[in-house]
């Protein structure tokens, strides 16, 4: 701790110092700095001398000195950054969005020697808007008070904020004379915010009772105080010209002329005011207004996207319009600056060349975690930021790319002088995932490439407060393999357990990928490595952060095993063998079970978390029920309809969630099977049946009212160690089945026949099985007809429209060989396919022989 003298002495400038002496109202960043101290490591309160000197520019020095540490910036931002990069390198504990491990030594640790860092970056941007529904829809002050320190210490520099935009529409619209009751159900749900403040729908989720946009009002302009207080910058909503698509029928204007925008994933959109008539200027004047009562300040950067997502640009002239759009922006905050988000196609080149570069910032979202730090897209001489976007609809799944970021620095190098000024994390979901996100930000402070194994050791001492050699290997299993996709895709491969049930399954939702680029084995292992250390170190079960992985890396196993598992069901049923059908069913299931068993050891694998966050956004039963249901619909149907293709979008794997959401529908759906199994039904009505009854409880869920528990049970190492062991010998047969199950490589370059020579696969009479599994090229494969050739001689076939890509139908080809011969003649597969799109397409065929 510093003494009474040293403090007094460093105000009165009598330390030898070359710092200025700062006056009380110069301090107040300082101050700042000490209470991020003070909420975040308690027990350093005292320790950490906090010294603003204006000549370090961008760099920030880290010292120790009598009683603890001393860290010098030039501003406040820089002040906390430093902090943080103190607490991660040389105090060696970790923090993160799952858990923490902040306990701090005594005395302070200190470097040896002054240490100088400076980030390469200008801009370190947090969240688009679908990060703000996604995640944290439901945050109140304690959790967003948590999240700011948590960026200021880890090095952002911008966040987006749209917590209060309830407010400003209800106020813009109602002073422009658009009838109340119509405004109050135009504004959604938290929950779906983030799609109306693209312009993409209207009110979903709603309407919010008055006390509710209260409520978000005084939470926006609360975190964008505090936001200044730290140093960071809020990116608050611009106005692009969006209105109620009802509005011209209640607002009559001077000179305005409206553009429809049709509708998106089967919701009406709101329409856009062409901001190049004469009624743009006092609608985005009336705007900006509305924004500074709510927030209470003048906004330094605006957000805000034209035509996102299939938006029309419905003849507007879109040079002028970015013109207007930041002309108006300029003349309500002077100096400010556009944000606008590279996605699907937007900024055009029109849009672009209507921008001023000097007050424009792009955020380019990459979603390629293989080679997306090449190839990219510059703006035409407007600053850029490289964002990662790795998490879509806050799935949850092992996902990243560790080899990417690991060279990042390398791969970026040549873009600084092409208007690349910084990086960003945008990925929809957050709270998963925080190897991936680790990396990240230690990239945050360095161009140099960053070696993997030396930082997996370090990562490991940070989040864990050892490195056991088990969990090293475990991470380095997992870098290698599910952290090292192989080509671009919309997040982690989901696990078939979150999707719609039938027999060509391979993901959840409908934009993401079912590729599986790693092994189960792989993930096998690193599980049982995860599971010695806990047993071989007990201490480590004590800290949040590994139990967390421990839980999310078994999880994993299981999620994966499931796809596998299927696969031994469908053999079962092919082979129409109802004992074994109901066998593998049972294993199947126990999969489900099991795994929420297991996450309900750990509360952030609680549905119960997520909703009761949702629940404290209400005061009274109506509100409350309001945010139940949206909190629901949001992780599982998204609209309240299906099927649709925003069904399954946002699924978890909660505890929870899994046994009353997923765990039905496969029970259903195996059911519905047996029944075709066993003669009951013909497979047409069993499918109807069991769709029709699927969709009626999807549909339910939303509403069933039920509370879910906020407090984990159970203990996450017994738990792991029961599904280890329980199903090591079945983890173990998937896993030797999956590397046996390597196939034929086939390559379709142009489209024509494929043609395999199967002798040696074809040894007797009996039933097989031809399924052909895409694994890459931009084209997925269509499949005629398979044939199986003696010789010359066709001696079995089956005629059908399959297809293979990211998603399977009717992919697998049943072959009947009556007789065997051992003659010379060799067997050959031949399969009539050609490209669903014109390109590449590449993958396997499997051939098995099915149980008679």
């Amino acid at each position: 701790m510093f003494s009474p003298a040293f403090a007094v002495g460093l105000i009165l400038g009598t330390i030898m110092s070359p710092l200025v002496c700062a006056s009380a109202a110069e301090r107040s960043p300082v101050a700042a700095a000490e209470e991020v101290v003070s909420r975040v490591t308690p027990s350093a309160k005292g320790a950490v001398l906090f010294q603003l000197n204006p000549a370090l520019g961008n760099k920030i020095t880290i010292s120790g000195v009598a009683g603890g540490i001393r860290v010098e910036a030039s501003d406040v931002r820089r002040l906390i950054a430093g902090y943080g990069w103190y607490l991660k390198n040389i105090a060696q504990v970790h923090f993160s969005w799952n858990g923490d491990r902040l306990t701090l030594p005594s005395p302070l640790p200190a470097p040896s020697s002054p240490v100088t860092i400076e980030s390469p970056w200008n801009t370190v941007f947090a969240y688009n808007y679908c990060t703000l529904s996604y995640t944290a829809a439901f945050w109140d002050w304690n959790r967003w008070q948590r999240e700011l320190d948590f960026l200021a210490l880890s090095g952002f520099t911008h966040a987006l904020v749209t917590a209060g935009l309830e407010k400003t529409w209800e106020d813009f619209l109602i002073g422009l004379g658009y009838p109340r009751e119509k405004a109050l159900r135009f504004i959604p749900n938290p929950a779906f915010a983030a799609w109306w403040n693209m312009g993409n729908l209207e009110g979903h989720g709603g309407p919010l009772t008055q006390q509710q946009i209260d409520r978000m009002a005084q939470l926006g302009r609360r975190i964008v105080s505090r936001m200044e207080q730290l140093g960071l910058t809020p990116v608050l909503q611009g106005y692009v010209g969006f209105v109620p698509a009802d509005f011209e029928e209640n607002v009559r204007m001077k000179g305005l002329k409206l553009v429809p925008q049709g509708e998106w994933v089967n919701f009406k959109r709101p329409w856009v005011v062409d901001p190049t008539c004469e009624a743009f200027p006092k609608l985005a004047a009336d705007w900006y207004k509305a924004l500074r009562k709510v927030y209470g300040i003048s906004a330094k950067m605006f957000g805000g996207d034209l035509f996102h997502e299939g938006g029309s640009t419905g003849g507007i002239d879109v040079t002028r319009a970015a013109q207007a759009v930041q002309g108006a922006m300029q003349k309500a905050s002077p100096g400010s600056v556009w944000v606008i988000q590279a996605w699907g196609g937007n900024p055009s080149r029109e849009l672009l060349a209507g921008m001023d570069p000097k007050h424009a910032l792009v955020l380019q979202l990459t979603k390629d975690m293989v080679n997306g730090g090449k190839n990219l897209r510059t703006f035409d001489g407007i600053p850029w930021v490289w964002c990662e976007l790795a998490n879509f609809g806050g799935n949850t799944g092992l996902y990243g790319g560790v080899p990417l970021l690991s060279r990042l620095g390398s791969d970026l190098a040549g873009y600084k002088d092409k208007g690349l000024t910084g990086m960003g994390t945008l990925s929809e979901g957050l709270e998963t995932n925080p190897l991936h996100y680790a990396l990240f930000s230690d990239r945050l402070w360095t161009e140099e490439d960053i070696p993997v194994r030396d930082w997996l050791t370090k990562y490991a001492r940070q989040r864990y407060g050892s490195a056991p050699e088990a969990v090293v290997q475990a991470l380095e299993i997992l870098s290698s393999s599910v952290y090292s996709p192989v080509r671009s895709q919309e997040g982690c491969t989901e696990s078939v357990i979150c999707g719609r049930p039938s027999w060509e399954i391979r993901k959840a939702s409908t934009w993401s990928s079912g590729e599986r680029y790693y092994k189960l084995g792989d993930v096998v292992k690193a599980a049982r490595g995860y599971v010695k250390a806990a047993s071989e170190h007990p201490e480590m079960m004590k800290e949040e952060t590994f139990r967390y992985d421990l839980v999310d890396v078994v999880r994993q196993v299981l999620a994966d095993a499931a796809f596998y598992q299927l696969q031994q069901v469908k053999e079962a049923f092919d082979a129409g063998d109802v004992a074994a059908y109901r066998k593998q069913v049972d294993i199947f299931l126990s999969l489900i079970t099991d795994m929420d068993d297991l996450l309900a050891t750990d509360r952030q694998f609680l549905l119960g978390t997520w909703q009761a966050k949702a629940l404290n956004m209400g005061t009274n039963a109506r509100e409350k029920s309001l945010m139940d249901r949206a909190a629901k619909m949001m992780v599982t149907t998204w609209i309240d309809k299906a099927p649709q293709d925003l069904n399954d979008y946002s699924n978890r794997q909660w505890a929870g969630l899994v046994s009353d959401f997923y765990l039905p529908r496969w029970k259903n759906f195996f059911e519905s099977q047996l029944e075709v199994l066993t003669g009951k039904k013909d497979r047409e009505t069993a499918a109807r049946e069991c769709r029709e009854k699927t969709v009626r409880e999807e549909l339910a869920f939303a509403g069933n009212g039920k509370i879910y528990p906020v407090k984990p049970s159970g203990s996450p190492l017994a738990v792991a160690l029961r599904i280890m062991k329980g199903h090591g010998k079945t983890l173990d047969s998937l896993a030797a089945d999956e590397r046996g199950q390597a196939g034929m490589p086939w390559d379709l370059a142009h489209g024509s026949s494929l043609t395999f020579n199967v002798t040696d696969k074809v040894t007797s009479p009996g039933t097989y099985t031809a399924t052909f599994q895409w694994k890459e090229g931009p084209s997925a494969l269509k499949i005629h007809s398979v044939k199986l050739y003696e010789g010359d001689r066709e001696v079995a076939s089956d005629v059908h429209e399959g297809w293979t890509g990211t998603e399977n139908r009717k992919n697998t080809f049943r072959l009947v060989l009556k007789k065997y011969r051992t003659n010379l003649d060799s067997y050959m597969l031949k399969a009539e396919v050609c490209g669903a799109s014109s390109g590449i397409s590449r993958g396997v065929m499997i051939l098995k022989k099915s149980a008679d």
